[in-house]
């Protein structure tokens, strides 16, 4: 259960490895996957900390990750600028509408400024209308073709804070 403690949201370190890949676990499950899902742990740390295929943000609560949000870059050659895509926003069931969605989002915003992107992108699964609902109080827009949602330059530094 989640204490009286404030939340921190930080980069991920190896020692949180035991937990990302317990979410990534219940995620599939949630999403329909479980049976194909083949991640581990050594996979993981290796992708994570040593190839650095991706990044994650962790929420951590009490010294234990109970969040995280798995993002990678993609480059676009329109515009030359690195895109974000949000590939996984999980938090634990007894932790979820403290606000910990919303501040692993700000934190990758912040990063996408540092690192000269305008874009952060994700795929959210149809039937899911309450992810739908809480990136659309984030200030993403569903780009229906597609069921994609995305912030702009604009969108990304308000999230950010700096507007």
């Amino acid at each position: 259960m989640p204490s009286d403690n404030p939340c921190v949201i930080r980069p991920a370190r190896p020692e949180d490895g035991p937990r990302l890949l317990s979410m990534m676990r219940q995620l599939a499950e949630f999403e329909g996957y479980a049976e194909d899902f083949a991640v581990t742990l050594e996979e993981l740390e290796r992708r994570l900390f040593v190839n650095r295929d991706f990044g994650v943000y962790v929420a951590e609560s009490d010294g234990q990750a109970v969040g995280m949000l798995v993002y990678y870059y993609l480059p676009f050659t329109y515009d030359l600028t690195p895109w974000v895509y949000v590939k996984e926003l999980f938090i634990e069931p007894p932790y979820r509408y403290l606000g910990l969605g919303g501040k692993l989002m700000a934190a990758l915003a912040r990063e996408c400024l540092r690192e000269g992107g305008r874009k952060i992108r994700w795929d959210v699964l149809a039937t899911n209308e309450p992810a739908a609902m809480f990136y659309r109080s984030q200030g993403a827009k569903c780009e229906d073709n597609w069921r994609i949602f995305s912030l702009n330059a604009s969108e990304i530094s308000r999230l950010a804070g700096y507007e």
